[in-house]
């Protein structure tokens, strides 16, 4: 490849040459260096401006890697003109391309090459190379292998003497860091004094908590750019710092200093050591050549790393000044010296992470919400140890994980574990190795069950700003359920995640703080709806994760009683995990006003052989209405759905027959003994043999059982016969005499339960009016009937005469008014204000 790239090259390059009218001119000089071909020309005829001094012909190297054209060339100048300009490295180099990987293009070849050169030339005659907004070139330091390297974290901001407003010259600053083989840390910067007292404290700490040893590195910060290139020589350095206001006495003086006070924090952490001089011997230097945006001039920062004999030289220049020997700190001195006009700048690599002048790369995401949050993630497995992962990455604040599995051999075909860690706890595993992705430990884990630690009734939801339940365990979902209505006003939101049973979509619900139900309630209504309204759009979701008749083939991966679960790779669970903890922060960060009170959203697993699908929209949930049986502590739940249905037939009946008679209906929905829940998904309105009045309403029966049935059909025998309800118009929301008496009744149609649900609507008139109306809520009264058996189970309901008045039928018809109190068929249920 290398004589045909070469090959290549020599032919573009004389294809242009030939048709330029003599502006490319190729010399004769050609070379052979490393593999490369090094081929000589001159350009003609380039503009001229107020930058660097450009000649009307100049002479370049072009050295054509023997990888062209899938590498572009490198190009040199002979003259040392424009040493010590931006974007020219070593004094010749030109730095054509800030990356090459996306700017240079293989089918350009030759010409791509030259057209870079040209624009190169014209913008650095104008003095455009950096223009305005755009990152100034930071001085070049070519870093050796054998430096190591520094990160620095904590931002200088205000410590540099630009931004202090100083004297002119140099300030002198103080990094805090942790060390380990190969790299050093920068965690804290300090002022000379703060440096001083915190290694003479009592209680001055030598390592960190994970026994990283501290130790401190000067950093000195200038108001001016020193070169456009660092040198490689300790003298040439030492000139270059002394041209600034830094002379060779203070440099060496720094170093001495910092090498004594981190000998100090050697003896702090082993009084009895024998080799106190352990620590790298680095010097910090910062000029204002970086800015990220606007006119705001940030510090640039290199880190000499001193050789072996440097390092030697400044510990004992700190241990001649301790002995006070004028005689041998001069003698010490002049080694120092020495040792400045001979040595080579080793130069670390340094890595940036300074929020001031590193941009995170995932910066305006969905996910960039998680940053600064405490996120508590609840199950460790396929779903879950990933989301757990993307939210570390994010920069979550804290991250809790509780998951009571262990690591067997079977999960590691999808769950992020290694064949070391079989047999010990999922939780604590991947809590390990996510603590690894931050400089300071985040991930804190529990090996316990889910259920237990709601159960125990302290959890502490204010802790956590986000709580992700991945466990697809229903007993998990109904205990925080329960823990959480409760305290609902003080959780944060809760998502629930589940994966269909092949992996191919994946189901997620998220409930805003304060949201009636979290995701064992908005699953529930999810089944519901995903079979009704929205059919079409979600009838694979309902097929895949509520089927008609339920699915009985399941998986067990292992033999024995292993827990069933899902077919799927690591490949398909990560990007459904991805996919829904995306979907859920979009959710989440809409925030209020645009965020609905419960949500489910489904996504789909790409795959080459699905058939295109509609898109899924969003099913969301208006806020319930809230109240408590105060006799059996259940909350009763009322879906908006439901609320409106009744306040659509209040409103009719107040026009129909008047706005002081009753009405009412039936309650469709469910018990959840688990959570102590009434769910009401729907309200009736009276029969058309209901009798209907002022003191008193009688709920009719035509109809009622095939309505019963039909919403039992369509909801999959989610919703059935709840209960009752009817209304007190401007009244109290309380049972009257007539309603005591008739509750037991109201159980007639609670197929397989003898208990049900009494619903009173009231309230005083202003604010009666305004809800029925279409503003506000009335005041409600629920209490759970249970119908006892009595010692004659045979004797049928009593039943009570309506008391004489004007009557009305219920329905949709307008028939004459009754003035007869009298019954014309048996009534099962009647209630009577006083």
């Amino acid at each position: 490849m290398s004589h045909a790239g070469h090959a290549l090259a020599a032919r573009q390059l004389a294809a242009l040459a030939a048709v330029s009218n003599g502006v490319v001119e190729v010399l004769p000089e050609h070379a052979n260096n490393d593999n490369d071909l090094v081929i000589a020309l001159d350009l003609r005829d380039i503009p001229r401006g107020p930058g660097i001094k450009v000649r009307s012909r100049e002479r370049f190297r072009l050295i054509i890697p023997e990888t062209f054209p899938f590498a572009p060339p490198a190009v040199a100048v002979l003259h040392g003109r424009w040493r010590g300009t931006p974007h020219v490295n070593w004094g010749r180099h030109l730095c054509l391309y800030a990356a090459s990987s996306v700017e240079w293009n293989p089918s350009d070849g030759i010409r791509g090459l030259l057209d870079r050169l040209v624009t190169w030339l014209e913008r650095a005659a104008a003095g455009t190379l950096d223009p305005d907004g755009q990152p100034l070139h930071p001085p070049a330091a070519f870093p050796s292998a054998q430096a190591g390297h520094l990160i620095v974290h904590p931002d200088l901001g205000a410590r540099t003497p630009w931004r202090r407003h100083a004297g002119p010259g140099p300030s002198i600053s103080y990094a805090w860091c942790v060390s380990s083989p190969g790299r050093i840390e920068v965690v804290q910067w300090l002022d000379e004094l703060d440096a001083f007292h915190r290694v003479l404290a009592d209680d001055v700490q030598a390592v960190d908590e994970q026994g990283r040893p501290y130790l401190l590195i000067p950093a000195m910060l200038v108001d001016d750019q020193i070169t456009w290139e660092y040198p490689s020589s300790a003298r040439e350095l030492a000139a270059g710092l002394e041209s600034v206001g830094y002379p060779r006495d203070r440099l060496l003086r720094d170093l001495t200093w910092a090498s004594s006070l981190n000998r100090l924090l050697r003896w702090a952490e082993d009084p009895d050591t024998d080799d106190p001089d352990t620590d790298p011997v680095v010097m910090l230097l910062g000029t204002p050549s970086r800015r990220v945006e606007g006119d705001t001039r940030l510090a640039h920062l290199v880190a000499w790393n001193l050789d072996a004999f440097g390092a030697e030289v400044a510990s004992m220049l700190g241990r001649a000044k301790v002995l006070d020997d004028k005689e041998i700190t001069g003698r010490v001195l002049n080694r120092a010296h020495q040792w400045l006009d001979t040595a080579k700048v080793r130069w670390m690599t340094v890595h940036e992470a300074r929020p001031e002048v590193a941009r995170r790369r995932d910066e305006g995401t969905a996910l960039s919400w998680i940053r600064g949050k405490r996120i508590l993630v609840l199950g460790a497995g396929a779903l879950g140890a990933p989301i757990a992962e993307h939210c570390v990455r994010a920069g979550a604040k804290t991250l809790s994980i509780i998951d009571r599995g262990t690591v067997n051999p079977g999960i590691l075909v999808r769950q992020p574990y290694t064949y070391n860690d079989i047999g010990q706890s999922k939780a604590y595993v991947l809590a390990a190795r996510l603590n690894t992705l931050a400089p300071h430990p985040t991930t804190t884990a529990a090996h316990r069950d889910a259920v237990a630690v709601f159960a125990a009734g302290s959890f502490a939801a204010e802790n956590v700003d986000l709580i992700i339940d991945a466990t697809a365990d229903v007993g998990v979902r109904s205990a925080l359920e329960r823990t959480r209505k409760s305290r609902r006003d003080d959780w944060p939101p809760v998502a629930t995640m589940i994966i269909g049973h092949r992996a191919d979509h994946g189901l997620l619900t998220v409930s805003a703080p304060g949201a009636a139900g979290a995701g064992h309630d908005v699953l529930r209504r999810t089944s519901i709806r995903a079979r009704g309204p929205q059919a079409s759009t979600w009838n694979d979701i309902a097929d895949d994760f509520f089927p008609d008749p339920p699915r009985t083939e399941m998986f067990f991966p292992e033999p024995g009683c292993s827990a069933p679960t899902f077919v799927g790779s690591a490949a398909e669970l990560g990007n459904l995990a991805s996919s829904m903890l995306i979907q859920a922060v979009q959710i989440i960060s809409a925030g209020p006003g645009h965020q609905a009170a419960m949500t489910a959203a489904a996504v789909r697993r790409p795959s080459a052989n699905a058939h295109p699908t509609p898109a899924t929209p969003l099913l969301t949930w208006d806020d319930d209405l809230v109240c408590i049986d105060p006799e059996s502590g259940y909350e009763v739940r009322i879906c908006a759905d439901a609320l409106t249905q009744m306040q659509i037939e209040t409103r009719r009946g107040a026009r129909v027959r008047g706005p002081e008679i009753e009405t009412g209906g039936m309650l469709l929905g469910a018990f959840d003994d688990a959570v102590g829940v009434v769910h009401i998904d729907a309200a009736t309105g009276p029969p058309p043999d209901s009798l209907l009045s002022q003191t008193y309403f009688e709920h009719g029966v035509a109809g009622a059982q095939e309505l019963l049935d039909h919403h039992h059909r369509r909801t999959n025998g989610l919703t059935t016969f709840t209960g009752m309800w009817h209304t007190h118009p401007c009244g109290s929301a309380r049972p009257s005499a007539t309603d005591e008496a008739g509750m037991t009744t109201i159980t007639s149609l609670s197929q397989g339960s003898r208990r049900a649900l009494m619903l009173i609507l009231g309230g005083p008139e202003p604010v009666w009016n305004a809800w029925r109306d279409g503003a506000g809520a009335p005041h409600l009264y629920a209490r759970i009937v249970e119908n006892r058996p009595s010692a004659n189970t045979l004797a049928a309901p009593a039943t009570m005469a309506p008391p004489p008045g004007r009557y009305f039928s219920g329905g949709y018809a307008y028939p004459p008014a009754e003035t007869s109190g009298s019954a014309r068929r048996r009534r099962t249920w009647t209630w009577r204000r006083r």
